[in-house]
This record gives structure tokens, sequence and C-alpha cells, in this order.
């Protein structure tokens, strides 16, 4: 099996802890956790043997930021980490108990769409099609982050079942009292009766020969999130081409036609840098020869330079299964799994001579002619779409294991084997994703279409380390169709995914001008977003995330209806047909109207109505912050090459920001090659310092806006 290596000093300390006798019964019979430093408030621990089982982080994109932890504050080893224990059943059930406090508030486990908060809830963790909840889904990874400031990874490719503060064991000392739910007529009732009474625990259980735990201790929520993210290797670093507008066409189009829609796009004076190829562009598809249909396009290379010239990018669906018409079908098939997806072979990515193949393909048939990503789909399906758990595989690898890990199989050997190889960084999409996921470049798409679900998507993505964007199709009327571009446009990845529709930004006339804002809107915030992922690549800071990891805002209750676009720009969307909603502002800052610079309030209940906006979002910025912007609408990114940035200033208070600068396309970042400045506003007047200058210049000169009145 070919993994990402981690540093050997994780595989030393993994190494060093004992393996657990065969134990079971009360808490006084388990094993505490034996947990070694790897990290500033990064423990590692396993649990019984490790030499057969796959771990996420042995799939990561790259080993663990060990200098930028070990910059944070050093927090030790938290108090729920220090009381854990664990049991290995004699069925070989591991099981981990780790202790909880009243009204500690549990988030993460993943991509979930109905709600982040997960106290009081039992989640399955498989790898799903589409599951709004339950733990079944196209992320389901298995980390989690308290409000007490820590976090723990159960860093293991299998299924994982999670009893989250459910399942009263009969040694604790803090069950609630019993009640008689049917005293005598002459009695009353002690209490309320609870047909789920409160446990005291986190209890998570695998069958496997063994678990790693990587715990994680922080000052607030964030910080732990942040930890958790480096240790995966750090946030991905898209090429700023992939944070502009995308579009995908209809499945069966060819080159004339997808030309054409490009130049629709012009005459419509909308923002586009990438085009998406649906399953049509191959010769076959479902399964799939990953070679090009002649009859739509038949000169591929001459198409895909013609959009490059344009400043349009060019991303191909594809998924794993092999046709038997592929032209590297038969090298793989003794290659391949025992079942098949929809009758075409599953390649075992798992083995370097399998990889090889495929890339060698790749490489020739898209890279070589400046295709620049892909969107890697089914890779999550029901259990009727994969390949059952009872399947083999020639690397020995279980069929429970490859369906937990297979997106990431993908996401690495695309990564490592054609982008990095050739320098060339992509921002693709994949269809399902797992632990330690964070630095791949690849963005989450589902079959979730209730507008809720997008923002609640996108704040419970950031516990998780995962980029997720909406899935926009179409909509029941211009108004919900305008209120979905929005959330889309302030999501990681902004697309248009019409492959089945053909629905086109301008097809709704009366909405046309306000999606073309947006969009617009989109791209002037191209610096503010990429220094954002900057953040995320050096510090694991999510780029978009829930207020309740803003340490800043004083949230302590749920409330997925808004989110934090970079670090200091709120969003209250406005939801399916609505054109008002209620926005009730954090406490702790004051927040200032994006749009106009007035004061919106402290802690503040409002009612925001879409004729206030002028059919733009509520977007919401902090006192004294500035957003560094373009100082003119584009349609392509490379446009932003040297053009002046405005930096916005909000509010009363002096602010400072940064504004990251690299070459946008290469991973000479990696190695250092890139600006970062420290922007400053004092006394009504801009004061920029570089902190760091070992990049390339991108933008111009920079210019102060006051949108506040003084």
């Amino acid at each position: 099996m070919q993994r990402t290596s981690l540093p050997f000093v994780l595989l030393t300390v993994l190494g060093a802890c004992q393996s657990a006798p065969r134990l079971a019964g009360d808490i006084t019979d388990t094993k505490l956790v034996t947990w070694t430093r790897l990290a500033r408030g990064v423990h590692v621990a396993t649990l019984g043997d490790l030499r057969n089982e796959t771990r996420y982080s042995d799939l990561a994109a790259a080993p663990p930021r060990l200098d930028s932890l070990n910059a944070r504050v050093d927090t030790g080893l938290a108090d729920a980490l220090a009381r854990v224990r664990y049991s290995i059943d004699a069925d070989g059930r591991i099981a981990v108990r780790i202790p909880t406090e009243t009204g500690e508030r549990i988030h993460g486990y993943g991509l979930q769409f109905d709600k982040t908060m997960h106290s009081r809830r039992i989640l399955e963790l498989k790898v799903d099609h589409f599951n709004k909840g339950g733990g079944k889904t196209h992320a389901p990874v298995p980390f989690f982050v308290s409000s007490r400031g820590y976090g723990v990874l159960f860093d293991t490719a299998r299924y994982l079942k999670v009893h989250n503060e459910i399942g009263n064991r009969k040694d604790s000392t803090r069950n609630p009292e019993e009640v008689d739910r049917n005293p005598p007529p002459d009695e009353k009732q002690a209490g309320p009766w609870l047909a789920r009474p409160p446990a005291d625990a986190i209890e998570a259980s695998v069958r496997a020969r063994g678990l790693a735990l990587v715990g994680f201790s922080g000052t607030d929520m964030l910080d732990v999130v942040a930890r958790y993210n480096l240790f995966s290797g750090g946030g991905a670093m898209p090429p700023l081409w992939g944070l502009g507008f995308w579009h995908r066409t209809p499945a069966k189009y060819d080159a004339a036609q997808t030309e054409r829609e490009l130049a629709e796009f012009d005459r419509y004076d909308i923002p586009i840098d990438v085009i998406g190829l649906e399953p049509g562009w191959q010769t076959k598809s479902y399964p799939c020869t990953f070679e090009w249909q002649p009859k739509r396009f038949p000169s591929p290379g001459t198409f895909v330079g013609r959009l490059l010239d344009q400043g349009v990018r060019t991303n191909l669906w594809v998924n794993p299964y092999v046709s038997k018409h592929a032209p590297i079908h038969d090298a793989l098939y003794p290659l391949s799994g025992s079942h098949m997806v929809w009758l075409g072979i599953v390649p075992d990515y798992t083995l370097p001579e399998a990889r090889a193949i495929l890339l060698e393909q790749h490489q020739r048939a898209h890279l070589d002619i400046g295709v620049s990503g892909y969107k890697v789909d089914e890779v999550d399906g029901y259990d009727h779409w994969l390949w059952p758990d009872h399947a083999t595989f020639p690397s020995g690898t279980s069929a429970e294991t490859m369906r937990q890990s297979y997106g990431m199989h993908m996401q690495n050997m695309l990564m490592s084997g054609l982008f990095q190889k050739n320098d060339r960084r992509t921002y693709s999409l994949v269809r399902a994703t797992n632990g330690a996921c964070s630095a791949y470049p690849f963005v989450i798409y589902s079959d979730s279409y209730g507008h809720d679900q997008y923002v609640t998507g996108l704040s419970s993505a950031s516990f998780a380390g995962v980029l997720w964007c909406p899935e926009i199709r179409s909509a029941g009327s211009e108004r919900e169709w305008i209120n979905r571009m929005h959330t889309v446009c302030l999501s990681p990845l902004a697309q248009l995914n019409a492959w089945a529709s053909g629905t086109k930004p301008w097809s709704y006339p009366n909405a046309t001008d306000a999606v073309r804002r947006m969009i617009q809107l989109r791209m002037q915030l191209l610096p503010y977003l990429y220094t954002a992922f900057a953040r995320y690549h050096l510090d694991g800071i999510p780029p978009i995330r829930s207020l309740l990891l803003d340490p800043d805002t004083h949230v302590m209750r749920e409330d997925n209806s808004m989110f934090l676009f970079g670090p200091d720009i709120l969003v209250a969307p406005f939801l399916d047909e609505q054109t008002e909603r209620v926005v009730r502002l954090p406490s702790g800052d004051d927040w200032y109207d994006f749009h106009t610079g007035r004061l919106a309030g402290n802690g503040a209940t409002m009612t925001i109505k879409a004729e206030h906006t002028g059919d733009m979002p509520p977007m919401f910025v902090r006192d004294g912050a500035l957003i560094p912007m373009l100082s003119r609408k584009i349609n392509r990114t490379r446009d932003a090459r040297e053009m002046p940035i405005e930096v916005r200033h909000y509010g009363r208070r002096e602010g400072s920001c940064e504004l990251y600068e690299d070459d946008t396309e290469t991973f000479a970042y990696t190695r250092g090659v890139y600006r970062m400045w420290e922007i400053e506003c004092r006394d009504g007047a801009l004061y920029p310092s570089l902190r760091k200058a070992d990049g390339p210049s991108y933008y111009g000169a920079m210019t102060l806006r006051e949108m506040t009145a003084r």
C-alpha cells in the first residue's frame, strides 16, 4: 500500500504505546489510555495492534505541521483526555469512553446537514450517498470538538459508532435519579420521566485489531480545530483561479456547444473561470474510459487550449469505475476488487502499479493538454451502488476500509501523482472524503438541495477540516434563484452545476442583474478570500466557519442560519424565497453593514429586507475590520494581476488585516515563496508593511476607503 508517510516521530510514539489487554466490565476494570506528546496540544495513543489497520492520517496530503503546532500556546493534556478509558472485548471490539461534564457541547463528526451540535445523539459514521442526520454522509469524519476546549480524532478507516452522552453505565456516579412514571393515585410523580436519561460520557466503538487516537487540547474550540487541521498537514491552498466562478455544462454537450455557452457568459458580462465537462466528454461513461469522445471533442487539446487562451480552465467529471472499453481495463483487471460498480471494475489504488496505470493515462490524455482538475463522482454511494462489505481487494484491504477511504485514495493519487509532480495546483471536487483531509484541494459536493442544508453544511464542514460547496442546479422562482446564488458565491467553491437542468445564470431574466452583481462581488473579494485560505494553510483556521468557532462573537447557542466568511464578514443569507429575515447579531463587537458601512448593532435583533440590501445578501463586518478587495470588477481571475487594492475600513476602531500574495498557480508557496502584508489603519490612513517578502508581488497599489462616517 502506498501511503503519505507520517513523520518518523509520530510513528515512533505510536509504536511506543502499549497494546491493551482484553478487558471488559465496570469502569474500574477498564484501562486508562496512555498518551504520548507529539506537539503542543497534540497527544497520540494506540490501542491494540495497528500493523494491519489503515489510519486516515496515513492518507493525509502532507505530514503534521509540527513547526506551526509548536508555535501555539502549550496547553498540555486536557483533563478530559487524561481520564479516557478503553477496553477490548473477546470479539475484538474496541470501546473508548471519554468523560463529559454537565452542559458540555459536542460538535463535529464530519459533514452533517441537520445540525452542528451532537450532544445526546448516536451516530454511525459511514461513507454514504446522503443522509441528513445520523452520521452516514459524504464525509463522516471521526473527529469531534468539545466546548471545553479539547477534541479527539478516532484515527481509523473503519465504521465507527458513537454514543454521545447516550447510554447510562451502572457504575456511573452521575446518573439522574430514577423516576416512577406510573405512581399510584395518591402520589405525585417525583419529576420528569426521561426516555433518554443523560449520560456522562462519549462512548465510541469499532471492530478492529487496533485503534489510534489523537487528542487535541486548545484554548477554545477554534484553537482545537486549528490544531487538528495542522496535524492533518494544514489547510488546502487553492490556485487563485479556483476561487472564481464555475459553471458545469449539460452532460452531453460537445466542444462547440461549450464554447457557445462560454461566449454567452461574456455577452451577459458574467464572470467565469472554470468550465466543468460532465460524463459525455468520455467515449463511455458509467463506467468510464477516461478517453475523449471524438464525436463531441474531435480535437481536445485544441479545445482546452482555446479555453485557456480566454482565461478559462477545464474540469473533467470522472468516476473511478473502469469500463471494459477503456484501453487501461485489461491492465487494471487483476489489480481490481472482486465486485464491480455499474459493471465497471474497481481498481485497488492502494497498489502502486494500479496507480501508475491510471496516472499515465490521465497525464497523457488530460494534464498534458491543459486540463486543470477533476470532479470525482460516485465514491460515496448507497450500499446497492458500492461493493458489499464482503468484497475482497488484491492488496488485502478490507471492503469496509476501502469504502471509508476510497475518496481519499483518489485525492491522494491525483494530487501527488499528477498535480504536485507537475508543479501545478488544482482545485477539484470529490464526492467523499474522511479524516485528516484538510490539506487536499478538493471540495465536497452533494445531493443536498434544501437551502437550510446549504448553510448548515458550511458550518458543520468547518468543524471537520472539510471544504464543502452547495450544489445549485435550478430554482422554483427568481427570488429563490437569487438567494441560492448568494450562498453559493459565499462558499469555498462558487459553482452552478447545470449538468441535468441546463440552467444558466441568466435563465431567470428578472434575476440576472442581481446574480451578476453577486458573482462580481465574489470576484472583488478574491484578495480577502485568498488570504483567508492562506491562514487555513499556515494556521489551520477554516476560511468559512460556524459562528461557534469564533471566540470573539460570544455565541453560545447553535445558530446555523448564519456563518463567517473569512475572519470578519458575517453572512446571514435569505433562505428559499425569503425577501426578509430576522437577524440576531452576536454580542461583543459592534457590527456594520457590509454594503453601506452603517452601524447595525451589537447583540441586536433586527429585520432585514432585500429591498434594503439591493438584492444582495445581508452581510456584516465587525468594528475595526479591514477588508482588502479588488478596486474594480473583473470577469476572469487572471485580470486581478497588478490590479489596485481597495482596503475597506469598517467601524470606528483602528484595525489591521493581512494580505497574502504568491504566484497563484504553483507549489512554490510550500517552499516559503510568498508575501504576507500587515496592513494597519490609523488616523484615517493606511500603513502597509511586508511581514514576509520572499515571493512575487501580485496586486497593485493599495488605497483606503472609509466605509463608516466619522
